[in-house]
């Protein structure tokens, strides 16, 4: 069906491309803005455009924009229900679309062509919504448009809500400029180029065959200048010069790329030019960059020679590092979420795992801005003191208090003295009955409203807390039970102390019990569930879940745990 300007058809396929196809000679930027009932965007991220490709959503996509044509990719059965219309529009940097020969606006799915809409634009207009995807009654209906804004992008989109920033508030994505120091001069050795990333292949070149000199040694690796060659650039890795050369373009020539020497393009409002042309290149890096910086995080933390070595790439292939910093940091917080979730695996916290927490947050934050999430990373460091705290105090470092209507034996110290409901499972169901839980250096007591129990340390086999209640085995029935008490995990970090004090049981540096994950089951299990809550979803104060209970005699392997935040997990240990 070919439309003119103004009409109007239904559109009943699932997911469409628009593909915007132009004569020779001209640039046009396609532009997708998701608008709501009100006729304005969300938010920025509602306006997809060739700095910002891809929707968040992922139902709205710009892709192989090029010469001559752009495709839109939409998702129309994916849009968010709070969006009501997507609105295409298109711009061009020089002259108007008066100038743009042989507009044509194709929408496709998979059958073919739905719907074809020639423009022609006899205004000097460099700005134009080409068409709109709509809602009417629950279906999708296309628009032809055709309406032009002599303002340009920036008048466009201010009139759907975009705001425009007369100063780029993020780094653009291109290069960074050549360096400017004078060039090392290291006697040549056999070259031994950085590892490229999986976009750009890396070149055969041979095994160096000696050591870099060392008086270079602490010349940084990057792009130089050749001696008597000033068109063109040497890689220095930091020891040895590679093979590697690339021309050198002027830095300081705002209408020409330093990275690859094509005219700049503008892509924002009043800021600074972007290389079109490296936008692309420059995205795919960045995403096998990401990738390969996550393998460096979880294989080795924030620190040595691979470390180094990923931030070398970003050199290499001359992207800036502050682009670099902004992709890391959603890899920073993951990786730190998943740091402590691997040390609580087994219960306890040893002093070399909060010191290496605070080493991974100190160079993490020196490599990135993590101040949005500056009080997530507070509230990680603050799990990991008390779980540093009550490992100390299952080893022995027990608290000392005082109750002075309690009567104690001359010797007896007090540990524990606490509101406490025991429960005992009876063949006609649970039987609760509230009173306190006294512990001391000598036995451990219940106290309840009508009776009461006394059982001494060398009668308990173990003690473990599930949830909200502390579990306790004796040799004894009389004694030994469930007790639910306030901060049951505190609670049994205390009885468990208690009872190795008592038993005289002394601990070896990275002992564990049976309830002990290896490094191995964690990182297949937390790559598995791809590190977040297999209930509800959420990436925070994630733990490591026995899906058969431990107690109940489940298994410590990959196939029995399960990565579950601890909301969800304390919403299972109520069910059971």
């Amino acid at each position: 069906m070919e439309l003119t300007r103004g009409a109007n058809a239904p559109v009943g396929a699932a997911a469409v491309s628009l593909v915007l196809e132009w004569g020779a000679g001209r640039e046009v930027d396609p532009q997708a803005l998701l608008l709501a009932a009100s006729g304005k965007i969300r938010g920025n991220d509602d306006f997809v455009f060739f700095n910002a490709p891809r929707h968040p959503s992922g139902a709205v996509v710009l892709e192989d924009a090029g010469a001559g044509r752009a495709t839109l990719r939409l998702a129309l059965t994916a849009i968010e229900p709070g969006v009501d219309k997507v609105v295409i529009a298109g711009s061009v940097e020089q002259g108007s679309f008066r100038d743009v020969d042989d507009l044509t606006l194709t929408v496709r799915d998979t059958g073919g062509v739905l719907l074809r809409y020639p423009l022609h634009q006899s205004d000097a207009v460099t700005a134009m919504v080409l068409g709109e995807f709509y809602r009417r009654n629950g279906d999708w209906k296309f628009r032809a448009v055709g309406q032009g804004w002599t303002s340009g992008l920036r008048g466009l989109a201010e009139e759907f809500g975009v705001q425009v920033d007369d100063e780029p508030t993020q780094p653009p994505l291109e290069s960074t400029p050549p360096p400017t120091a004078p060039s090392p001069t290291p006697p040549p050795l056999s070259p031994t180029p950085p590892p490229l990333s999986a976009a750009v292949p890396a070149p055969r070149l041979p095994v160096p065959a000696a050591p870099a000199a060392p008086a270079a040694s602490d010349i940084p690796a990057g792009w130089y200048s050749v001696p008597g060659d000033s068109a063109r650039l040497r890689w220095w890795t930091g020891a040895v010069w590679t093979e590697d050369y690339r021309p050198s373009f002027p830095a300081n020539d705002p209408a020409t790329c330093p990275r690859c020497g094509r005219p700049r393009h503008v892509p924002r409002f009043g800021g600074p030019a972007a290389c079109r042309w490296c936008e692309t290149e420059v995205n795919g890096l960045l995403e096998a960059w990401r990738g390969q910086m996550w393998q460096v995080l979880t294989s080795g933390g924030p620190h040595g020679p691979a470390w180094e070595q990923v931030w070398g790439q970003l050199r290499f292939h001359m992207i800036s590092e502050a682009t670099g910093r902004e992709a890391l940091r959603p890899l920073a917080v993951a990786h730190l979420e998943r740091v402590v979730a691997f040390a609580f695996a087994d219960g306890e916290i040893e002093e070399s795992e909060l010191v290496d927490f605070d080493r991974t947050v100190a160079t993490l934050r020196a490599a990135t801005d993590l101040a949005q999430a500056a009080q997530h990373i507070e509230g990680l460091r603050q799990r990991m003191l008390r779980g540093r705290a009550l490992t100390q105090v299952k080893v022995g470092d027990l608290p000392l208090i005082e109750r002075p209507g309690l009567h104690l034996e001359a010797d007896e110290l007090l540990y524990l003295d606490v509101n406490a409901t025991q429960i005992r499972y009876l063949a006609n169901g649970p039987k609760q009955t509230p009173g306190r839980l006294i512990a001391s250096s000598k036995k451990l007591r219940f106290v309840g409203d009508t009776a009461g129990t006394e059982l001494l340390w060398t009668k308990m086999v173990a003690i473990r807390h599930e949830y909200d209640t502390v579990v306790i085995q004796a040799t004894s029935a009389r004694g030994g039970g469930s007790y639910r008490v306030p901060d049951a995990e505190y609670v049994a970090a205390i009885l468990e102390g208690a009872l190795r004090v008592a038993k005289r049981l002394v601990l070896a540096p990275g002992q564990r019990d049976s309830r002990a994950v290896p490094q191995d089951v964690k990182a297949r299990v937390w790559q598995r569930d791809g590190g977040k809550c297999q209930e509800c979803g959420d990436k925070q104060y994630l733990e490591f879940d026995h899906i058969i209970p431990w107690s109940q005699g489940g298994a410590t392997s990959v196939d029995n745990l399960q990565i579950l935040c601890r909301k969800c997990n304390q919403r299972k240990g109520a069910r059971i």
